[in-house]
Parts: C-alpha cells; sequence; structure tokens
C-alpha cells in the first residue's frame, strides 16, 4: 500500500517538493550543465513505485539547439544502471521500494546528467561546430600539456571545464559560455567555486562568440566570476607561454 505521508517525512522535509495527480515532484542536488536543478517525479505503481526525470536530459539538448542521429548508445549506457528511455526522451527505472525511494532523487538526477553529457558530446549543432568543440580544438592544437574536459575540485564541488592548464604557479581553466541565461549562470557558479579551491591559484576564462546575440550587460555578468570574459577570434592570436592577462 502506498504511504506518502511516510515518503513525505522521510524525504520531503529536506527537499523542495510538489505534489502531482499521482505522485510526488522532488528537486534534487544535480546541476545540469546549463546551471539547472533536476525535478525527479516519483509514481506509485502498486505497492512498488517508477522515478523519471521529466525529459530533463533532453532539454539540455535542446537548449543548445543541437542534434543526435542515434539513442542507441544512450539506451545502452542507461541500462547498464538499469535506467531506460523513452521515445519522447524521459528517463526512468520502476521496481522501486519504498526506502529505494529516499534516494531516488540523487541516483535519477545523477542518469538525467549522465544523459546530457552524453547527448551534449555526441551531438552537432545544424549550420556549425559547437562553440565548446572549437575552444577545445583551438587549445588542444597549440597547448598539447593542456586537457579538455578538465577536471577540478573547487570549494564545494567538482567542476569540468572545457579545457585546462597546469602552469607553475596556477591553473587556467577556460569554459565556452553562450548568452542564455542558463550558460551564463552556469559558467558564473563553476567560476566562482573553482576561484575559492583551497591551496590552489585558479584563473577562469570564459570563451564566447560575438557572432551570438550578446550585449554589453550580458558580457559584464561574466565578470561576476572574477574570470576574463574573451572573443573567441582572439583564440588564435595567443602565443605561447599560455598569459591571459
Amino acid at each position: 500500500m502506498t504511504d506518502w505521508a511516510e515518503i513525505r517525512r522521510s524525504i520531503c522535509s529536506a527537499r523542495r517538493f510538489s505534489e502531482t495527480a499521482d505522485g510526488l515532484k522532488l528537486l534534487s542536488d544535480v546541476i545540469m550543465p546549463s546551471g539547472g536543478l533536476v525535478w525527479v517525479t516519483i509514481q506509485a505503481r502498486g505497492d512498488l513505485y517508477t522515478a523519471h526525470d521529466g525529459g530533463a536530459a533532453f532539454d539540455e539538448l535542446a537548449r543548445q539547439a543541437a542534434e543526435v542521429s542515434s539513442f542507441v548508445g544512450l539506451r545502452k549506457m542507461l541500462s547498464e544502471t538499469n535506467f531506460r528511455l523513452t521515445d519522447d526522451g524521459v528517463i526512468w527505472c520502476d521496481g522501486l521500494s519504498q526506502e529505494a525511494v529516499a534516494d531516488c532523487a540523487s541516483f535519477v538526477g545523477d542518469a538525467s546528467l549522465r544523459a546530457a553529457q552524453y547527448l551534449l558530446a555526441n551531438s552537432s549543432v545544424p549550420g556549425g561546430a559547437r562553440l565548446d568543440s572549437r575552444v577545445k580544438d583551438a587549445l588542444r592544437l597549440r597547448y598539447p600539456e593542456g586537457h579538455p574536459d578538465f577536471v577540478l575540485q573547487g570549494l564545494n564541488r567538482q567542476h569540468t571545464f572545457d579545457f585546462g592548464v597546469t602552469l607553475r604557479d596556477e591553473i587556467i581553466v577556460v569554459q565556452a559560455v553562450t548568452p542564455e541565461a542558463g550558460s551564463i549562470s552556469a559558467a558564473i557558479v563553476k567560476g566562482l567555486d573553482a576561484t575559492k579551491a583551497p591551496n590552489i591559484r585558479v584563473r577562469p576564462v570564459f570563451i564566447y562568440d560575438p557572432a551570438d546575440d550578446w550585449g554589453s550587460d550580458r558580457l559584464n555578468m561574466l565578470g561576476l566570476a572574477g574570470a576574463r570574459a574573451m572573443d573567441i577570434g582572439r583564440l588564435s592570436s595567443i602565443q605561447r607561454p599560455l598569459t591571459i592577462q
């Protein structure tokens, strides 16, 4: 028998939630590439439960106006952790006990994040290459000692930047940013947390394409993270050693 009162007592007291016609929606702690958090929906199916991400991973793809030609690889990756993908882009799992529901916001959110990262890494944008791919390609050629998809432990959490170079006395991390509010917000959050990492000096650099619909107010927001905003056209003029004033 479904005991929503007990579920609310056990997990909803520490999370934002809302009630649906046949269950609950919980706000997870998982941050998507756009900077948003994943909402996880729980529904009762007899004495067991299902949980899904409401299409959050594919929303990330849509925000980039990107396309993926096949979902075979994604379905295979999800199946390794007992998740499935519906034809309309919802990631879900079923057969959950009431005890398992307590952790579902975290593990469903994580599955959605992994799916979003997979989709974005395997997507293409009609009319040209994605900005982050252009940034990685340009810096990889000039700085072979650097690393694309650079992982850095900030003060509060681990972040992945499009590129990173470890120098003698500092680490420079580079992130492509688009004018969308989610992209700007995510970059600021990552940049601020990275600069507060203990025992290391981190300098974030945000790369933008002036061909996009940028305004001075949006570019000025990038400075909130103490980062340098750089036109992607300047990447071709950066000389070794890597210096960003």
